[in-house]
């Protein structure tokens, strides 16, 4: 055995053990080969070697730890766009992808053993789906011009020995490094299932939508009570046109907003930014937010990106981004709230 530098990339299919059990193992097996040859092709294409298929995944290994990030890229790129094609929600395919640097063994069958791969493993295990994440040796070994990151801090991976500096790498975002929240960064899969996350996003989401139940309970206070004044049906109708209401009606200093200092004043460059039609600086506001913030408060941020869209006549975008919006695990009331403020942007910017 000898001990070689190398960059090891691991590749998870998601929804793998679904997949097989409405399948026959003739399909499955028709299924991997697809999937085997996607990726070979690919990591060839970047001078990167297939170590072995896993079943559900892929190990590889490159020279070159731009080209693993680059063949990364590519593979999450090209699933995108087949999945937009499919019509059939069970046929979509998404990877996690994790890559990680380091010395490693390498046997006489082409075999990888060390800490180095296993770091690589866990990446993928803490990586969110349809994204490449890298550790920090990887970044600060690559070719950092060639695309950019997010920095989500020092994580606690599973049966690691120590914590790893882990970067999201941006799929179409500018080159270079936008700073996360490295205090606070944990895994996605954390912050999907911690209460005090998805309870600030739901107080959020229900401050800014809940026009529509308010004006509901005020009027049946007022059948109630028995009770119809001026000052009673002025209050009603200020919730009704709330209730109608997209984030980008809201200014940048409504109370209702919840955003910390840093959200509030990227909330007001965006409003500038789009008075002066600069949309793409918009637009990569938005993306930076999304990209820094953890969990569930992203998805303001998604709501209005896919408004930015709306009002471009970018519709193809503004629907896919949408869609995405709609697909994150999150509680039912939540995905409620979501799916009435997209609706309120279709009714909005319908032609």
């Amino acid at each position: 055995m000898e001990n070689r530098l190398m960059t090891i990339m691991f590749l998870d299919m998601q929804g793998y053990t679904k997949r097989s059990a409405q399948q026959t193992i003739e399909e499955m097996k028709i299924f991997h080969d697809q999937m085997f040859k996607f990726v070979s092709d690919i990591i060839d294409r970047w001078n990167g070697k297939m170590v072995k298929s896993l079943g559900d995944g892929f190990m590889v290994r490159f020279e070159s730890p731009t080209n693993a990030v680059q063949a990364g890229i590519e593979v999450q790129r090209k699933l995108e766009a087949r999945n937009a094609q499919m019509m059939n929600p069970d046929s979509l395919v998404r990877f996690r992808i994790g890559i990680n640097t380091g010395e490693v063994g390498v046997d006489e069958n082409g075999d990888l053993f060390g800490d180095p791969v296993n770091i690589a493993s866990r990446i993928q295990t803490f990586a969110d789906t349809n994204d490449v994440f890298i550790s920090e040796s990887t970044f600060l070994a690559m070719n950092q011009n060639e695309f950019g990151a997010v920095d989500l801090g020092a994580q606690e991976l599973k049966n690691a020995t120590r914590e790893i500096r882990i970067y999201k790498v941006l799929k179409n975002g500018m080159p270079g490094l936008m700073p996360g929240n490295a205090k606070s960064a944990v895994s996605s899969r954390k912050i999907k299932i911690g209460a005090i996350a998805a309870i600030v996003a739901i107080i959020f989401l229900l401050i800014v939508f809940s026009g529509i139940r308010m004006l509901k309970r005020k009027r049946a206070e007022a059948e109630k009570h028995k009770r119809s004044n001026t000052s009673q049906t002025a209050q009603a109708v200020r919730e009704e046109k709330t209730s109608s209401l997209t984030l980008l009606d809201l200014k940048p200093n409504d109370k209702r907003l919840k955003f910390d200092s840093a959200e509030s004043r990227a909330f007001a460059e965006v409003h500038k930014m789009r008075q002066a039609k600069n949309y793409a600086a918009a637009e990569k506001i938005c993306v930076n937010m999304i990209g820094r913030l953890p969990g569930n408060k992203k998805l303001p941020w998604g709501l209005i990106l896919a408004e930015l869209f709306f009002e471009q006549g970018k519709k193809e975008n503004a629907e896919k981004l949408s869609e995405n919006l709609l697909r994150k695990e999150v509680p039912p009331e939540l995905k409620e709230r979501l799916l009435e403020q997209i609706n309120r942007l279709r009714e909005k910017y319908k032609a």
